[in-house]
């Protein structure tokens, strides 16, 4: 029905538009991706080592992207992530979901192919828990089902008011520095916190991935961190790692808010702050929905593994 081709960097224009077209409908949302044209024009310039070179697109007659996958891979971690896939067909469409699904099949196919992808086997998907064309496509390639996450966010005046009351907090919370002794136990912490992490302790304080680390310390060492990193429209709270002595303690929410106020003094204010919890973290869902936050959607990971 489509053809499918090797983006190109001046496809990008066409591809943004299409992305939030998908992404205002659950049945279509991927949660890699946010909502508005910034927002994926952010998502995709941030793909290594660049968009075009790890992209497929499904192409009309006229020439219009009617789909695409878009790769992000770190040989590093091993594991890759598919943005996607997206296509669009016409509503009335006779035969949607069968179409969908063999252009989403030619999609994978063709992504599989991109050097970036070369040696790795460890791949996720990421969509919302309406996107059931998503749960079959993954099954159908041998992903399983990972569990549910559940977006988090903070707008408005609760934003205004973490942000006041991070001042109070330069006691605990610190931007991290260079001391190698705390950076080193920054990366202990992460790794023993987070052992199917995403991002390395080591690219975590290097910041290699973008990350702004803040860190709370006291007469024993290294008491928590939190990492996180500004997107066009909001400020995101990646990770947070808490000393199993300190937990109930208050350090994780002076930690975020310290995280946010330091994203907003460095980057610029955003109008809402968002944080991902694993469905059953019941401790993280407190400790955020004390600062404030509320559930704004669910969204469920697939993997295959090697």
């Amino acid at each position: 029905m489509y053809a499918i081709r090797p983006a190109q960097p001046d496809d990008l224009a066409n591809i943004v538009q299409l992305v939030v077209r998908l992404q205002a409908d659950p049945d279509h949302h991927i949660g890699y991706h946010g909502t508005t044209p910034a927002e994926v024009a952010d998502e995709l310039a941030g793909l290594r080592p660049d968009w075009a070179a790890g992209a497929v697109l499904a192409v009309a007659d006229d020439g219009t992207p009617r789909g695409v996958i878009s790769v992000d891979a770190d040989a590093e971690v091993g594991r890759a992530w598919l943005f996607g896939p997206f296509v669009e067909l016409p509503a009335d469409h006779p035969a949607y979901r069968q179409c969908w699904h063999n252009v989403a099949d030619e999609l994978l196919e063709a992504a599989m192919a991109v050097p970036r992808l070369s040696g790795i086997t460890d791949l996720e998907l990421f969509g919302h828990r309406r996107n059931r064309r998503l749960g079959d496509f993954a099954a159908r390639h041998g992903f399983t089902q990972r569990g549910t996450s559940r977006v988090f966010t903070l707008t408005g005046s609760a934003l205004r008011s973490v942000l006041v009351a991070a001042v109070d907090d330069a006691d605990t919370a610190r931007p991290l520095d260079a001391d190698p002794e705390v950076r080193a136990q920054v990366v202990e912490l992460h790794e023993r916190c987070f052992p199917n992490r995403t991002v390395t302790g080591g690219q975590l304080v290097a910041g290699s991935r973008g990350h702004t680390v803040v860190v709370a310390t006291g007469a024993t060492g290294l008491l928590g961190y939190a990492a996180g990193y500004a997107q066009p429209d909001e400020l995101y709270v990646d990770y947070i790692g808490v000393d199993p002595e300190m937990r109930g303690a208050g350090t994780g929410r002076a930690l975020v808010r310290a995280l946010l106020r330091e994203l907003a003094v460095t980057q610029g204010p955003r109008p809402q702050a968002a944080a991902v919890i694993s469905l059953g973290n019941d401790a993280s869902e407190r400790m955020f929905t004390a600062l404030g936050f509320g559930l704004h959607l669910e969204l469920v990971g697939y993997r295959r593994e090697p």
